[in-house]
């Protein structure tokens, strides 16, 4: 059987390749970053297929914050080339959650003033793109905030702990009690962590069987593409979550 072209998995340079081509987008547009992307479309790769939208409905939101539709990079086979690249890698997002395998975010390290990866406890903070996005495909495509499941609401709330202080909200507490009552050590731990997460969701959301725990490899580690411009603010509504219950007594650890 011939196997679909949008199934290969994005290889090591073409990940860099995705940064540079949202980089490059033109001004007015505000394009979403690689790893702010992946939290988005991880956050639609979760909801139930019946709610899920199609990918003229997400993609625009990629290439800007407003989702125009004249957003495009101004040689046409680049942008002919930047939306096969994203939707390859949603593909693959969409793919390891339907076999079972753990999510692996795109994640750009964080280096201190002499160009060193920050380790250990702040590293985490690497990892708040992806939350961002997530939410923010939480607030455009609804069907996770409004699960009312226990289980996706105490699962969504271990991968939006990690939002930046800009977004976190009214979920301040409840990432302070979980630093205390379910730390984490560092970045390595944090994805594991998210990736337990997604797939706590997706056993609720999509019927998908929970795995068994193992290390997802991470396809991107290390600076952002030249030319990025930073993270965008918060789109579509709510900072912070408000869900059926807590994560309190649900704690994994």
């Amino acid at each position: 059987m011939q196997k679909n072209p949008f199934d290969r998995p994005l290889s090591d340079d073409e990940f860099v390749e995705l940064g540079e081509l949202l980089a490059a987008m033109p001004e007015p547009f505000e394009p979403m970053e690689a790893d702010h992307m992946d939290g988005y479309l991880t956050a639609i790769a979760c909801l139930p297929v019946s709610a899920a939208p199609q990918p003229s409905g997400w993609m625009p939101f990629i290439f800007d914050a407003e989702g125009r539709e004249d957003a495009a990079l101004e040689d046409p086979r680049d942008q002919d080339r930047l939306e096969e690249l994203i939707f390859r890698r949603w593909r693959m997002i969409d793919g390891r959650i339907r076999r079972q395998e753990p999510c692996d975010p795109i994640v750009y390290e964080i280096e201190d003033d002499r160009g060193h990866p920050v380790c250990g406890f702040d590293g985490i903070a690497a990892i708040a793109p992806f939350a961002a996005g997530f939410l923010e495909g939480m607030d455009r495509w609804p069907g996770l905030r409004e699960s009312g499941d226990e289980l996706v609401t105490s699962a969504l709330l271990g991968i939006l702990r990690h939002l930046p202080e800009e977004l976190i909200g009214d979920l301040e507490e409840i990432r302070n009690d979980l630093d205390l009552e379910s730390p984490l050590e560092n970045l390595d731990q944090a994805i594991e962590d998210i990736a337990e997460s997604v797939a706590e969701i997706c056993t609720v959301t999509r019927g998908i069987t929970k795995p068994a725990p193992r290390a997802a490899k991470r396809p991107m580690r290390g600076p952002k593409a030249p030319g990025a411009r930073g993270p965008r603010g918060p789109q579509g509504g709510r900072g912070g979550f408000s869900g059926n219950g807590g994560r309190n007594g649900g704690f994994r650890r």
